[in-house]
């Protein structure tokens, strides 16, 4: 079985007589990325800070790569990676240089070779010889990104790593993390507010809500599981449709020309096709919603508030 990259053992925090966090118990593993999501104060940055070793944990233990974050502070900071909040370069120096100044200052030797690999990695081997203050924000993201992977740390920590882009480069830092994920094989705690998008990054996620851990799943079976699909269907005559769908218990609502209805499982949208059909019915118009993270979030986080 695949050993944890990092471990979350019954991690509380209390700021006073204040509990912050709950006693969180998680594990995060190679080759994924693992997504943290919650609602403004619900205690994600706070966790981040104890992960990182910036501030102390009340209770319980983190280990990153067998090594306790506060007792071995030194070999387990080695291993962790991380962009909190925005990266800072020098905007005067090359990309290239930015990267080597930061090599410098790590305890062991990057060979050539590695800053070579990373830069590809990251996307950024066309312009790496440029200077950062050309750089639009994406490419600064990347390059953080760069300077956080120098040292091929086995946990990769990002908060917020698309905060502020555009469409464009939202998705470009997204298909960079996921790649990164899988090719370094390391794994990927990243916090973010942009629900869509975690839903296309991650693996896992983490919902967390008051300091306390609420659900961790993997990405499809959260947003499928026991999940009601609403259908919309313009249909005509739409009063006969509306009747013949109450005979069959469908418990359909009319909306001026549409009907809306709720079924337990996709088999039976053509279940309902057919009967329509079948009945001299025209049927126009038939579509489903799919259930969303940001769905399954704001029903969970809703249920625990």
């Amino acid at each position: 079985m695949t050993q944890p990259i990092a471990q979350i053992i019954n991690v509380k925090k209390s700021i006073g007589n204040t509990p912050i966090i709950h006693g969180i118990s998680l594990d995060i593993y190679p080759g994924e990325v693992f997504g943290f999501l919650g609602p403004n104060g619900a205690g994600k940055t706070t966790m981040i800070r104890m992960l990182v070793g910036l501030m102390k944990m009340s209770e319980g233990e983190i280990y990153i790569q067998g090594h306790h974050i506060q007792r071995d502070f030194e070999k387990a900071i080695a291993q962790v990676g991380g962009i909190i909040e925005n990266p800072e370069m020098y905007s005067y120096l090359t990309g290239l240089e930015n990267l080597k100044h930061y090599a410098r200052l790590t305890p062991k030797d990057i060979p050539k070779k590695r800053l070579e690999e990373i830069i590809k990695l990251v996307g950024l081997e066309k312009r790496i010889d440029e200077k950062v203050k050309g750089y639009s924000l994406g490419m600064r993201q990347r390059l953080g990104i760069a300077q956080a992977l120098l040292h091929s740390p086995s946990l990769l920590i990002l908060d917020e790593p698309t905060n502020g882009l555009d469409p464009a480069g939202i998705r470009e830092i997204r298909q960079y993390i996921r790649r990164i994920a899988h090719e370094e094989n390391l794994a990927v705690f990243v916090s973010s507010h942009l629900l869509s998008e975690m839903q296309l990054m991650c693996d896992r996620i983490g919902i967390i809500q008051h300091g306390r851990l609420i659900r961790v799943e993997k990405i499809q079976d959260l947003v499928s599981e026991n999940i009601d699909l609403t259908v919309k269907l313009k249909a005509a005559p739409v009063e006969k449709a509306f009747q013949l769908l109450t005979d069959q218990s469908w418990e359909p609502e009319k909306q001026d020309d549409w009907i809306e209805l709720t079924v337990s499982e996709e088999e039976e949208i053509p279940e309902v096709a057919e009967l329509l059909i079948s009945n001299q019915i025209k049927l126009y118009q038939i579509y489903s919603n799919v259930q969303t993270l940001e769905d399954t979030f704001l029903e969970l986080t809703r249920e625990e508030s």
